[in-house]
């Protein structure tokens, strides 16, 4: 091999050497200025709520002559923080009969003759704020009481008090009613100072058929017989103080497997389906009370219900006291979830139960800091499951899913800081619910659990929950309280420099370890690591860094405290007795950032992870390793030469978290290879080899959860690149599609699509229709994908644009039709562009067909493709309002693919050669790897 890495060395530094010296010249215009100002959008606070009352009455029976429409009526106690005559508030889709207000009277005192607003101004359509004029100016510090009566729709769209249906045993539709108030929808339901700071409590009345029960965040005080015949008004108890995003109802025919205090509802037919998260739903608020010393039961709210809801948009909704699902996300059947499925489901619940404290009792004061609520939510997602599902290893599965997952985006000028104080539009807010909110945030909070050590870390939550309770909170009253429990011998005096550099800055370090050549000295230096070297990011950012080591002379992987604090602009030195031959920085990469290494470092890691038992090094630092590896290549901090050197470890490897690390850099790869990939499958199929031939297909009884999630992979991509021997056993499981072992399902699957036909399209489309489990039907319409052929493919597609995919799955759907096989990807890009007027209707418009349009876009590999693309985007562009900026960013994307295809994909392909060829084809692949270095070079 001596000849292939000289060769691929000389071409990976030539390339090296070209890279990021050409731009692309593209007309981008600058986006229109806003009609409104941007600080419009936001509330004016010269009045608070204090309570509202609100009684609604929906139509869901087909003899409704206003059938999905609902009346409201609601009672806004509010206190003006000074006098005025201008009351503001938030509506949206309502139609108003009533719109009065009165000062309220002292107890025992009747309420006086009520005053008509001077005129119900029509609500701004950009903001949803409308401006109420009084006759006479309120006075400030005084109570009054705000009254309307009107009514609103009841859409499909998953937004607000929407209606949802779904189809029982009789084969008769039910329809139900549900809400979706975050972030800023509770406004259609009823007139709202609609905004997480504004915290009030809520008295709800639900007037219903009685055919139909109803569920709030209360406790139900009692049913009463309504003056319409055949209706009954439900009346829930007051609830604690808090915002309006997180108030909920739900009027339906669903049944509830419950005790006094805990409930999982859902649709009769699914009643068996709700055990396992009633059991563990239960045992999880408890331990997350235990842990920040605030049962949940003693927080104003002493009931919860989980409810799944057949059509929803989020993943869940943490609404307090009454949690909201998709089914697939709520409801487990044990002969059919698989346990992928079931820990989703766990965590999920894990993650909603933890906003009861970081969210709902604690609310970010705005959207601006999103991540007080879900980065805290992401963080019990894994280790508040892992009080109770400890078998899981979800500490590991934290760092491949959540931390490696998020540094992708989080290295571009796409990013944002996890604290943004430009957050005003409904488009910021729909952007603060980004990875960097949820991803970042949890790993820049384990980071400081980590800096802090987990008892005091521990000790601050508690005291920042009881401190704020029922208020709402900002980054700095978090800081407070862990700065007042943080130790000084653990750098404590450079804590409020970690906490701005990684919550006001954007991005993260790349810290290179620069090892001396007699191995006794250590300079650790930084730089911003930026995937892209010309898209416009600032890459002068400097951050203050936690560093963590081990090395060959010290092998301590479990020491995650660290040994000192980088600062920005400095670099920092480090001595040693003896000479090291290796050192690894990022222990269990419980710091936010990449590490590079001299070329000597990374060939003595080489070593090591060859070495028996990869010489001790943690399977989180080698899937940190197989991480950066491909991310400093790809980026061109390193040849790609050395990169696949290293990782040639990988033929050793047979645990589930490196190999999530590798399998996800290597699909980057693999979708620049287009349908080139005869090459790359030989190359997987030799790298998976020792994994697959120790897990096969036959789970056992000895079987861990990882090893049972790294069998799915594996089998995964043996079979799509082409192991005869995957191929053979996953058909022969298809053939008995009601026998197929639950776990090896989505492979077996999707090989009996891509390898079959029409016939069997046909036999998996027919399980589908009759399939009563919610995470099965997911994941045999998530394999339709699979099919090849433009028929198959076209089916697909026709699927997703009627109902027969709920709107909520359509886009998931579509994307396995492009992701699965390399080769759908223009035929779907032509479809998508042909029917994208039928898409837009079917998918809820425009934002979600460019959406699509880009995410094919990124798996380009041919200049035809690219100039496809910009055919569609002169010719339909126009009718996608501001979201044809998404048409123009991918044309700018598949253009920055395919260059830098030309200059790293000619020593990836060369590598592939000579690794598949003799020696023969070993000399000449080398001959070839220097010519094409050249090429590039000179183009």
């Amino acid at each position: 091999m001596s000849a292939l890495r000289l060769a691929v060395l000389v071409a990976a530094c030539l390339s090296f050497a070209s890279a990021g010296t050409r731009q692309l010249k593209l007309d981008v215009q600058p986006p229109a200025t806003l009609a409104t100002a941007l600080a419009d959008y936001r509330l004016s606070e010269h009045i608070n709520p204090v309570s509202y009352n609100i009684t609604l009455r929906p139509y869901l029976l087909v003899k409704d002559t206003k059938r999905f429409t609902f009346d409201g009526e609601v009672w806004i106690e509010v206190i003006p923080k000074q006098a005025t005559s201008e009351v503001h508030l938030h509506s949206k889709n309502l139609t108003y009969s009533v719109s009065q207000y009165w000062a309220k009277p002292a107890a025992g005192v009747a309420n006086p003759a009520p005053s008509n607003f001077q005129a119900l101004n029509v609500t701004n359509s950009d903001t949803d704020i409308v401006v109420l004029t009084t006759a006479a100016a309120l006075t400030a510090n005084q109570s009054y009481i705000l009254h309307f009566v009107y009514t609103g729709l009841m859409q499909d769209d998953m937004h607000g008090f929407y209606r949802s249906s779904y189809v029982d045993d009789n084969n008769e539709t039910k329809w139900l009613g549900s809400t979706q108030f975050q972030t800023n929808h509770a406004r259609r339901a009823f007139p709202s100072f609609d905004e997480p700071q504004f915290k009030a409590t809520f008295n709800v009345t639900l007037k219903r058929h009685y055919t139909f029960n109803t569920v709030s965040n209360t406790r139900q005080l009692g049913s009463y017989p309504s003056t319409e015949s055949g209706y009954y008004e439900d009346v829930y108890e007051t609830t604690p103080k808090m915002s309006t995003y997180i108030l909920a109802f739900i009027i339906s025919e669903f049944t509830a497997r419950k005790d006094e205090q805990f409930g999982v509802l859902a649709r009769p037919e699914y009643y068996s389906q709700t055990q396992y998260s009633y059991n563990v739903g239960r045992k999880i608020l408890e331990e997350i009370g235990k842990y920040v010393d605030l049962d949940y039961y003693t927080l104003g709210n002493d009931k919860m219900d989980m409810a799944a809801i057949p059509d929803f948009s989020a993943g869940a909704m943490e609404n307090w006291g009454l949690l909201t699902y998709r089914e697939r996300s709520l409801l487990v059947d044990e002969s059919a979830t698989t346990l992928a499925s079931r820990q989703s489901i766990a965590a999920v619940v894990a993650h909603e139960q933890a906003h009861m404290w970081f969210g709902d009792l604690v609310t970010c004061q705005w959207w601006s800091y999103t991540w007080l609520n879900e980065g805290f939510a992401r963080y019990f997602q894994y280790f508040g499951t892992a009080f109770v599902e400890d078998e899981w290893e979800l500490e590991k599965q934290f760092v491949v899913d959540q931390i490696q997952s998020v540094m992708s985006m989080d290295s571009t000028n796409a990013t944002n800081p996890l604290s943004d104080e430009n957050t005003y539009t409904p488009s910021d807010l729909s952007r603060m619910f980004n990875s960097i909110s949820y991803n970042k945030g949890a790993t820049f909070i384990r980071m400081i659990e980590h800096l802090m050590g987990p008892e005091d870390f521990r000790k601050s939550l508690q005291e920042y929950l009881k401190q704020y309770s029922y208020q709402s909170a900002m980054p700095e009253y978090l800081l407070k309280f862990w700065q007042q429990n943080w130790n000084e011998s653990r750098h404590k005096a450079s804590s409020e420099e970690i906490f701005n550099s990684f919550t006001t800055q954007v991005g993260y370090p790349l810290v290179t370890a620069n090892m001396a050549a007699d191995g006794k000295s250590v300079s650790f230096s930084q730089k911003r690591f930026l995937l892209k070297a010309n898209d416009g990011a600032n890459a002068s950012i400097q951050y203050t860094i936690p560093i963590t080591y081990s090395n060959n002379l010290n092998n301590n992987f479990v020491n995650t405290t660290p040994k000192f604090i980088l600062n920005p602009s400095r670099t920092t030195t480090v001595l040693f007795n003896d000479s090291l031959t290796w050192i690894i920085a990022n222990v269990q990469q419980t710091g936010y950032y990449r590490v590079n290494y001299t070329e000597a470092n990374w060939r003595a890691i080489r070593t090591a992870l060859f070495a028996t038992n990869w010489t001790g090094i943690h399977e989180i630092n080698r899937a940190q390793v197989v991480d950066d590896l491909f991310n400093l290549a790809r980026a061109s901090y390193l040849h790609y030469g050395l990169a696949l050197e290293v990782l040639e470890y990988l033929e050793t490897e047979v645990n589930y978290i490196p190999w999530t690390s590798a399998f996800n850099g290597f699909n980057y790869l693999a979708i620049r290879l287009g349908n080139d990939t005869a090459s790359f499958g030989g190359y997987i199929q030799d790298l998976t080899s020792k994994a697959y031939q120790k897990l096969g297909f036959n789970e056992t009884s000895t079987d861990s959860a990882l090893d049972i999630y790294l069998r799915t992979k594996v089998l995964s991509w043996a079979c799509r690149y082409g192991s005869a021997d995957c191929i053979r056993q996953a058909k022969s499981y298809f053939n008995s599609l009601t026998t197929v072992p639950k776990n090896i399902r989505a492979t077996v699957y999707c090989v009996g699509l891509r390898e079959g036909g029409s016939a069997e399209f046909e036999a998996l489309y027919q399980k589908f229709k009759t399939e009563t489990v919610a995470t099965e039907e997911t994941l045999l319409q998530n394999s339709f994908g699979c099919v090849k052929g433009d028929a198959l493919i076209t089916r697909v597609f026709n699927l997703v644009l009627s109902d027969e995919i709920r709107l909520q799955d359509k886009s998931s759907v579509l994307a396995t039709l492009y992701t699965e096989n390399n080769e759908n990807v223009s035929p779907v890009f032509a479809l998508v562009t042909k029917e994208y007027e039928a898409l837009a209707t079917a998918m809820g418009g425009y934002s979600a067909v460019a959406t699509v349009i880009s995410n094919i876009a990124n798996r380009f590999t041919e200049q035809k493709q690219y100039e496809d693309l910009q055919t569609f985007n002169k010719d339909h562009s126009s009718k996608f309002g501001s979201s044809a900026a998404t048409l123009t960013a991918a044309e700018v994307t598949v253009w920055e693919n395919l260059e830098w295809s030309k200059d790293k994909l000619p020593i990836f392909r060369s590598y592939l050669a000579v690794r598949g060829g003799s020696a023969m084809a070993s000399a000449f692949s080398a001959f070839t790897i220097l010519m094409v270095a050249l090429a590039t070079l000179l183009r």
